[in-house]
């Protein structure tokens, strides 16, 4: 019996300890908390979007209900108070309790949310906690749109603008509902309109525009930006001539829209009316960019709603673009690289950078458009095969060519000078002009026939600039495509010689040709293609290239054929996760 009750006890003791420990895996202090004269401990049991709190007083505890985290500080304040009367403290006068105490409670909350991102950093390496505050990063405001309700408008009439006295007459009939005016003429009428003043002088028919005399008022316009331009507008409207009212719907089908132009006529949209008149609007009238605060014309990828009828709704701030949201990483693969005897890299990186700036607009037409810059790193093209340096000896020389077909890092910057959109086609055709550098492995042997041959080994540097032309696809959906074409004069510019013999006069050999005034040796011709895999979630996706480089002197190609993964399409793909409210550092 005794050795029972020795079991027993032992096991409850067991229990006890067990129960302990996973109460305090459960709950973990959180603060101490003043609620009038008394000390409490609160304990926080925190899982994804959920938390449960537990509030003793000495050995005296109870729990709360369990919350969300989007939980006002106010109702979690209530809430926790009411708890502490009810099941700690029934003697409590809520009058006692001041407002720093009750200011206290109401930050559980976000100590609470501290406290779970620094277990979430305990539990990742230091690349996983770099890579999660990129993309936790907070958001600023660039500015605020409002939409003005009441804007002036002009008409581009079908044939010519009418008379003063047609215009009377169009009033007439549309408000009378006398027969009278069925019997009698155009010319008559117009005759009496004379005796009374008006003249029946028409407008200038050179003029094609025409100040609407009518009420036009803007009902609500959604924008959806993209690479710091609104690449898509849709505004409704109603338009009130002389007591008649008709919905409009203005939507930019044929151009893009700089943000600028939200502060400056210049950039318009037209709708035809019943009659088939051209009702025409400027953007700045429709819309203000402003901000006392952040203001830059740096926008985040995403769409905003604006509407007349409450003040709430007219304006909204639109969100700055993150540094990081400017660049992407992607691995890839070139299949090419698989036969051994090939030059081209199984393993390669690239970090790319698209930064948008618009400097200049036409409407269809933009100035210096963007800006981009790629760096690639072949991580396997090292000495391990010949085929992927060069190596000669002796008297042997190599072609202009394998400095790019070899090469195991390059760089380049591409600026799009003149811009042309073809919207219809979610197309943007790019006149430009890139320049960029390559390394590429060399080995040289100098052969002794008395003594050890002298291998030489280094990287050579060569420059590459020429023009190009870029079709840039993009459809407002999970898919984006750039097909590039270009000209390059690739030439050798690092060390001028090796063991006594020139590298430009001996050793590289095909330089280039002057073709239509231009001197380049390279023609480069390739089709990039990106995908969002999962594009309510994520900003990453799959990544694909194939083309082809060709030399005019020697006619070899270097084609390459490639597959991988991109980070962030932000730049590349016109489609977007929605930003969250609760990610965003407000302006003062």
């Amino acid at each position: 019996m005794k050795i029972l009750l020795t079991f027993i006890f032992t096991a409850l003791i067991s229990v006890s300890i067990f129960a302990q420990e996973e109460t305090k895996a459960d709950y973990k202090l959180l603060d101490n908390i003043a609620v009038s004269q008394s000390i409490y401990s609160v304990y926080a049991k925190s899982e994804d979007q959920k938390f449960t709190l537990k509030l003793c007083k000495k050995d005296t505890c109870t729990v709360t209900q369990e919350y969300t985290k989007a939980i006002t500080s106010e109702l979690l304040t209530s809430d926790v108070l009411t708890n502490i009367k009810t099941y700690l403290d029934d003697t409590l006068d809520m009058a006692t309790i001041t407002d720093d105490q009750r200011t206290a409670i109401g930050k559980l909350i976000e100590k609470l949310k501290a406290s779970d991102l620094s277990a979430l950093k305990a539990s990742k390496t230091e690349l996983e906690n770099i890579l999660y505050t990129v993309d936790n990063e907070k958001d600023q405001y660039s500015a605020k749109v409002i939409l003005n309700k009441h804007i002036p408008y002009y008409i581009k009439y079908k044939d010519t603008p009418p008379s003063k006295a047609e215009s009377v007459l169009m009033t007439l009939n549309n408000t009378s509902n006398d027969s009278i005016l069925a019997n009698v003429s155009k010319d008559s009428l117009v005759n009496i309109l004379k005796q009374v003043g008006i003249k029946n002088n028409t407008s200038d028919p050179t003029k094609k525009e025409v100040k609407g005399t009518g009420t036009l008022e803007i009902l609500d316009a959604k924008i959806q930006f993209f690479n710091n331009k609104a690449s898509s507008i849709y505004i409704k409207a109603i338009l009130t001539v002389n007591g008649v009212s008709e919905k409009l719907i203005f939507e930019n089908n044929s151009f893009s829209v700089a943000l600028r132009y939200f502060n400056k006529y210049g950039s318009t949209v037209s709708v035809q009316n019943k009659n088939r008149d051209d009702i025409i609007i400027d953007y700045n009238d429709v819309f203000d960019y402003e901000s006392d605060q952040f203001f830059n014309y740096s926008i985040a990828n995403s769409q905003v709603s604006l509407s007349s009828k409450t003040p709430e709704e007219q304006s909204v701030q639109v969100i700055q673009r993150r540094f990081f949201d400017f660049f992407t990483g992607i691995v890839y693969t070139d299949v090419m690289g698989f036969n051994t005897e090939n030059s081209n890299s199984i393993l390669n990186t690239q970090a790319k950078l698209l930064l948008p700036l618009n400097l200049r607009n036409w409407k269809k037409l933009t100035l210096t458009r963007q800006f981009v810059t790629t760096a690639n790193i072949a991580l396997n093209n090292s000495f391990e095969d010949e085929s992927r340096f060069i190596a000669i000896s002796d008297d042997e020389t190599f072609s202009n060519f394998d400095l790019l077909r070899k090469n195991n890092l390059y760089g380049k910057i591409q600026l799009d000078v003149l811009t042309y959109e073809s919207k219809g086609w979610f197309l943007n055709t790019s006149l430009g002009y890139s320049a960029g550098f390559y390394r590429t492995g060399f080995r040289y042997t100098q052969t002794l026939d008395t003594e050890t041959d002298i291998v030489t080994s280094r990287q050579l540097l060569s420059v590459g600039h020429g023009p190009y032309l870029n079709f840039e696809i993009r459809p407002q959906t999970n898919f984006g495509a750039d097909i590039f074409i270009s000209l390059e004069d690739l030439n050798y510019n690092d060390t001028k010689s090796i063991n006594n013999r020139s590298f430009k006069n001996d050793i590289i050999v095909d330089g280039g040709k002057n073709n239509f005034g231009v001197k380049y040796n390279l023609v480069n011709v390739e089709a990039n293609f990106y995908w969002l895999t999962s594009p309510e979630k994520s900003k990453g996706g799959i990544y694909a290239k194939i083309g082809s480089y060709y030399h005019t002197e020697n006619h070899s190609i270097y084609p390459q054929i490639m597959v991988g993964y991109a980070t962030n399409l932000t730049s590349f793909v016109n489609r977007f996760k929605p930003k969250a409210a609760d990610n965003v550092t407000k302006p003062e």
